[in-house]
């Protein structure tokens, strides 16, 4: 049974608090979780693990965890290959470093397309029903509980605040790929694509000068050491996370613990907008209390910022057309979902 079935069931249960004492006893379910942050990062300590106990509030000894966080079983690359093989029962997919998969679904990480964490959760939220990304979903074989995308990427520097558009020219950003390779191309830099894991060691040996990012993922594997300079008005694309269970698994799972499982999703995914929202603001005035330079673009500097970065739209689209995917109706779609939002 797809997603888009079990939230319409979910949505007709109303509430699943009250489910019969004999199905919690009855009808137990195992799952093996899985993660590859640290566990004071969002994703884990904002995401995974409210998941999981919002779960447990609403169904009990009706689910027990096998639960391996902080890369014990999986980096985050190997993520979606650690669910398809059974490795894992639920991940977090990077949808980032898995566009070789489901590149579709890169369109969540455009930039200009959502103002902050709940605004592009709630547009990606919408758009995952549309047929071109759900059947990314149904392709590889899991099922989408819920998703992540950070606050709007803002660029963190090791060396000194990027203030104009001609300044990106001749800097080694560190990029997540796909898409956001478009959009450090665009603005004249040049992108190294490296895992977030990664981050700390390629700036502190100089691979790298700076990272498109978020506060909370910054602050989550302690990059902010290493930064001084940060903008808050940019709009450079976000990166997204896909909390997916292994279809063959769902397919054993009760019908009413699949929409518990569906309403402590929607649980999460507005828990961990907020939260990542709020620390936009108070991890801002932690960094600047650490000397970190926090600054605007100017307007017309963001301007000419945002004009080179439009282009992204239009090479996404181009690249994933030529390989006979459809692109185009996909970003219309997303757009859609963004007005909405």
């Amino acid at each position: 049974m797809k997603r888009r079935e079990l939230l319409k069931m979910s949505a007709a249960a109303g509430g699943l608090v009250a489910m019969p004492a004999v199905l919690r006893a009855a009808s137990a379910v195992e799952l093996t979780v899985v993660h590859g942050s640290p566990n004071k990062h969002v994703i884990s300590a904002g995401g995974v693990e409210p998941w999981m106990n919002k779960l447990k509030d609403l169904v009990g000894d009706a689910v027990s965890y096998n639960y391996f966080p902080a890369g014990q079983l999986s980096n985050l690359k190997g993520l979606m290959n650690a669910v398809q093989t059974g490795v894992a029962d639920a991940v977090p997919v990077p949808i980032g470093y898995v566009s070789d998969k489901m590149p579709l679904n890169g369109v969540s990480t455009l930039p200009g397309l959502g103002s902050s964490a709940r605004t592009n959760i709630d547009t990606y939220a919408a758009a995952i029903q549309t047929p071109e990304l759900m059947g990314e979903f149904d392709e590889n074989g899991i099922v989408p509980i819920w998703n992540m995308a950070y606050p709007p990427y803002q660029l963190f520097s090791s060396k000194g605040a990027v203030r104009s558009l001609a300044e990106f020219e001749g800097r080694v950003i560190r990029s997540a790929g796909g898409s956001m390779n478009l959009a450090i191309e665009s603005l004249g830099a040049a992108p190294a694509e490296i895992s977030a894991s990664d981050i700390y060691v390629a700036m502190e040996r100089g691979t790298v000068n700076a990272t498109l990012s978020a506060f909370s993922s910054v602050k989550g594997y302690g990059v902010q050491e290493l930064c001084d300079a940060a903008s808050t008005n940019g709009s450079f694309g976000t990166f997204t996370n896909v909390f997916s269970i292994r279809q063959e698994k769902w397919d054993t799972i009760p019908a009413e613990i699949q929409d518990a499982i569906m309403e402590a999703g929607k649980f999460t995914e507005q828990h961990v907008g907020d939260l990542m929202d709020s620390d936009t603001e108070t991890l801002g005035q932690e960094f600047s209390e650490l000397g970190m330079d926090l600054y605007e673009f100017p307007p017309e500097e963001q301007e000419k910022i945002n004009g080179a970065l439009e282009s992204v739209h239009d090479s996404w689209v181009e690249r994933l057309a030529g390989r006979g995917l459809p692109a185009e109706a996909a970003l219309e779609k997303y757009r859609k979902a963004a007005k909405q939002a």
